[in-house]
């Protein structure tokens, strides 16, 4: 069991067009820490121009952090 919580933990997933990237932010120890943190996120690549297209809150734990679609 401990083994599984320090390979994985909870990401916010934020995929976007104009680019069209696929973001991962975190790690976080829970859930709630995480939609505590998501408009943060949201705010900067809002600024940069980037238009999000979907949200996903997991537990997981990706192989990239920032990949194109």
């Amino acid at each position: 069991m401990s083994q599984q919580i320090q390979e994985f933990g909870w990401w916010i997933k934020i995929s976007t067009t104009n680019p069209m990237y696929i973001y991962y932010f975190g790690v976080f120890d829970s859930y709630y820490e995480a939609v505590r943190h998501k408009n943060g996120y949201i705010q900067d690549l809002s600024r940069e121009g980037s238009l999000i297209i979907d949200i996903q809150i997991n537990r997981c734990q990706p192989e990239q952090l920032t990949r194109v679609c």
